[in-house]
């Protein structure tokens, strides 16, 4: 399957960004679909705390622009066109083909299953606008909801536009967690879609299942979304880019005496395990470890221990507010390894080097996509433009991450699929069709796809690393693809 078969065509991309019917889905709030509302408009939103706060665990304020691309609810009637005469009957198109599978000439769209009517698909979808990480976190959701937007203002999908439920986890399974459940047993969603936050969607998964309801484009940062049958994840894991970036730095740069902070959950210690493990079979070790809990990452001691096991790098699962504490702290004391630091995808934010500050130059970060480079693979990629554009077109001051990129394709797979259902758009059907889709070209580096008992299907890294460019300090391409 090709980028465009996720893509919208260039003509209908123009078209719907000419449109007057635009409109930014507000966390907590049901988006009817087809609302208009100026892109980067701000009106009440349902969570007050929605783009208040500082950044991760003591870092300073991201720019206040970001909260003025959030919008409140509104209403307006979704249409009704139904697909074009002469399309295939449903059940047809198999995945690889552009285009819907629609059902017989002249068919008119009617509820067709749980969350869906003759005019909409509601759908679920878990933003973290509050929490530890909240003040980069909402970032993610705007992309996924960008894709969303733009699907709707092409049309949507057969004729049936997306009502989107948003909801706050606050980067907290157990919140998280509650709000699925409300969405799926309450509000009957159809499916939820693209949202990024790895606490929930490792804690949801099981669920998922047992309910039989789609969870389409999540992080994959998390090794238990895997088991899930009905959990399509489009990022790769935690424990594929560990494994990664450790292969990298033991035979590019000759680590073989490391230190490592994480985050004191599972997902950061997947990752130690994981980088101990390659380094190891490269001929180094993990010297020095050191969980790090948000309220607290008390990293003065760790820094002195790294110094005085003169470690070669420090790499870290942790977010860009407890690194930049650790760069800080490290600077305090006179140390810097000689191969700098480095780390899984959370340190991958454009925020990161002004919280960190030049101290920080020569860090290594694994992404799952193209890095946000220039004058890297991006410059020469349509569908890295064309997911820039979108995601900008809605959110203007969008801080670009690995997971804004998750979000954005998780959008497409989803309407992608959704299209070559035709009007008969069932759950069952919507998994069947996914459990077909093979080599995807995400258009931004990664190719994805799964089959039933088998859902990793990212497993591409990119290395970016932060260098000075015209006195500023910025995430450079540095190596990529690498596909374990």
């Amino acid at each position: 399957m090709t980028a465009a078969s996720i893509a919208l065509a260039p003509a209908t991309v123009a078209a719907s960004f000419r449109s007057n019917c635009r409109s930014n889905l507000a966390p907590a709030d049901s988006v009817t679909p087809g609302a208009a509302i100026t892109p980067g408009a701000s009106t009440p939103a349902a969570i007050s705390a929605t783009g208040a706060g500082s950044a991760a665990s003591g870092g300073t304020p991201r720019a206040a622009a970001a909260s003025s691309a959030k919008a409140g609810p509104t209403s307006a009637s979704p249409g009704a066109a139904s697909p074009a005469s002469g399309q295939a009957a449903p059940g047809q198109a198999t995945a690889g083909q552009t285009g819907p599978a629609a059902s017989a000439a002249g068919a008119t769209a009617t509820a067709s299953d749980v969350g869906v009517t003759a005019t909409s698909i509601k759908l679920g979808h878990i933003g973290i606008y509050s929490g530890p990480v909240g003040s980069f976190g909402e970032n993610l959701s705007y992309a996924c909801r960008a894709g969303l937007q733009a699907a709707n203002d092409a049309g949507g999908v057969n004729g049936r536009k997306y009502d989107v439920l948003v909801r706050d986890d606050g980067w907290d399974a157990t919140k998280g967690s509650n709000a699925v459940r409300d969405l799926v047993e309450r509000q009957k969603v159809f499916a939820l879609a693209c949202s990024q936050s790895v606490p929930t969607n490792d804690a949801i998964t099981p669920y998922m299942d047992q309910q039989k309801t789609p969870n389409v484009g999540s992080d994959g940062w998390g090794e238990a979304q895997y088991a899930g049958a009905w959990s399509f994840p489009v990022g790769a894991s935690g424990v594929n880019e560990a494994q990664n970036l450790a292969d990298y730095q033991a035979k590019q740069q000759g680590a073989k005496r490391v230190g490592v902070l994480y985050w004191n959950n599972t997902t950061g210690k997947s990752y130690l395990e994981a980088y101990k493990k390659v380094i190891e079979q490269n001929g180094g070790a993990v010297v020095v470890s050191q969980a790090a809990n948000f309220d607290d990452p008390g990293t003065s001691t760790f820094i002195a221990q790294a110094r005085a096991d003169n470690v070669d790098t420090i790499t870290t699962m942790v977010d860009p507010g407890i690194f930049a504490r650790m760069v800080r702290e490290a600077a305090s004391q006179g140390f810097k390894p000689k191969n700098a630091y480095s780390g899984g995808a959370a340190l991958y934010f454009q925020a990161t080097p002004g919280l960190t500050g030049p101290a920080a130059e020569g860090t290594i970060t694994a992404i799952d996509f193209l890095p946000d480079d220039p004058q890297g693979p991006a410059s020469t990629s349509p569908g890295y433009r064309e997911y820039k554009q979108t995601v900008e077109h809605y959110y203007p001051q969008v801080d670009h991450s690995n997971w804004t990129k998750a979000g954005f394709i998780g959008a497409r797979v989803l309407t992608d699929g959704l299209k070559r259902l035709g009007l008969n758009v069932t759950r069952q059907g919507l998994k069947d069709d996914l459990d077909r889709v093979s080599d995807f070209d995400t258009g931004i580096g990664a190719r994805i796809g799964w089959r039933p008992g088998q859902h990793r299907s990212n497993k591409t890294t990119y290395l970016a690393q932060l260098k000075q460019d015209n006195g500023k300090l910025v995430w450079k391409y540095l190596a990529g693809p690498i596909v374990r």
